[in-house]
């Protein structure tokens, strides 16, 4: 699944490879997994520049001006595609595309579950790297799910969006807590540190893809990740890498993190 520091350079790319932004049309492959008809979506969007595509949590939003916009949930497998117009037919298990005037972006899923809504909602649980995401908000809904586990409290989209299972593991890695501890065992000032880390360790992952895939605009990359990489035995200070089942995820991790229980 692609997750927040993957969407950050897909939404640059994505933007930055479409040479001219004015739409053209639109075609809805997948009407389930579409909020709207295509007749509407195309009498509102077709003719308006493409300004912009923004990112919170999970999906990517796709800004046509005027409050007019569509996002996508690339969900599992969701995949973006740049192609010419006379080449859509050849692409398989598509549920959506935009069409502008010298190719189209085509969103694609094996799986079915990539979503398209219009007019979305938006969600008041803050984006990781939203300026309301403060130390003090951390601090505060951490009292407040004291019982629950830390890393589940990570990748919970009701408490901050973005923090994938991956990422997760590479957070707690990072700030030294055991993915085993319990949120109200661990100490504030450890909080702290885990709050910090968070921003540290997706803005470095997000300049890593850049060196890495710097065209991406589909899949994962994770080459470069230091514990939750299953090419990896010993984490870079010499532990060996355990995998467990945490969280109802997979999970990887070393003894060197604290356990707080």
């Amino acid at each position: 699944m692609p997750e927040l520091p993957d969407l950050e350079v897909f939404k640059i790319n994505v933007f930055n490879k479409i040479t001219s932004k004015r739409l053209v049309g639109l075609e809805v492959f997948n009407p389930e997994k579409v909020n709207d008809s295509q007749a509407k979506l195309v009498s509102e969007l077709k003719g308006l520049e493409l300004l912009g595509i923004n990112r919170i949590g999970k999906e990517l939003f796709f800004d046509f001006g005027d409050k007019k916009i569509v996002a996508a949930h690339l969900m599992l497998n969701g995949e973006m595609s740049i192609v010419d117009e006379a080449d859509i037919g050849e692409i398989k298990y598509k549920i959506f595309s935009f069409n502008f005037e010298r190719e189209s972006l085509v969103f694609r899923d094996m799986g079915g579950l990539c979503t398209i809504k219009y007019m979305p909602e938006i969600s008041k649980t803050p984006d990781v790297f939203d300026n309301t995401f403060t130390l003090e908000y951390f601090l505060d809904i951490a009292h407040k799910k004291s019982r629950v586990n830390v890393k589940a409290f990570l990748i919970d989209q009701n408490i901050a969006k973005g923090i994938g299972n991956a990422y997760a593991d590479e957070i707690l890695w990072y700030a030294r807590i055991s993915p085993h501890s319990i949120v109200g065992k661990v100490p504030d000032h450890v909080l702290a540190t885990l709050h910090a880390s968070i921003g540290y360790v997706l803005r470095n992952a997000i300049e890593s893809i850049k060196i890495i895939s710097p065209n991406i605009i589909s899949g994962e990359e994770r080459s470069f990740l230091t514990i939750h990489n299953k090419t990896k035995k010993k984490s870079d200070t010499g532990y060996p890498i355990i995998i467990e089942k945490i969280a109802s995820k997979t999970t990887y991790f070393t003894e060197e993190q604290v356990l707080y229980d």
